[in-house]
């Protein structure tokens, strides 16, 4: 089994997230990007929320962080809905081991924030583990009060 086109699928999917009814700021509004700011720090914490249920499959957890309109696109240009998210992990057979985020910067603009990382994935196949990683660019939204991720894309680091 060729390792690239399961870490493209795997590591993409670490892209999940959404929620909806942007509430844009005053035009030409500059954004926030200050680490000490609330939503900014929520935002990071939630990113790290969807890491950690990745690899054991926490459904719950994913489907509290992700919108019901979400639509990412992973390292092999696949589409996926939120339904479709959960259904490729478990399919996954337990292969994925860890996911592991870095280098978040957020920038928000009112309810709508833009967030790109780095991610790191490992998987077993056949007893052995290998990682791969990508960059990946999500959108939130502030739907309700909550946060979710409702877009993104990954792809895939040499």
């Amino acid at each position: 089994m060729r390792l690239l086109p399961v870490f493209v699928a795997v590591l993409g999917m670490a892209c999940l997230h959404a929620a909806a009814g942007p509430r844009l700021g005053v035009e030409g509004e500059a954004p926030v990007t200050d680490p000490a700011d609330p939503d900014i720090r929520l935002l990071t914490q939630r990113q790290f929320a969807i890491a950690a249920a990745i690899a054991p499959l926490d459904s719950i957890a994913l489907d509290s962080l992700i919108a019901p309109d979400v639509r990412m696109i992973n390292a092999g240009d696949q589409v996926f809905r939120k339904n479709d998210i959960v259904r490729f992990l478990r399919a996954s057979g337990g292969a994925l081991v860890r996911v592991v985020d870095d280098s978040i910067l957020v920038r928000r603009y009112g309810d709508v924030a833009l967030m790109t990382l780095r991610e790191s994935v490992t998987l077993r196949t056949n007893g052995k583990e290998s990682t791969g990683r990508l960059r990946i660019t999500e959108l939130w939204f502030r739907r309700g009060g909550r946060w979710q991720v409702v877009g993104g894309q990954s792809t895939a680091l040499p």
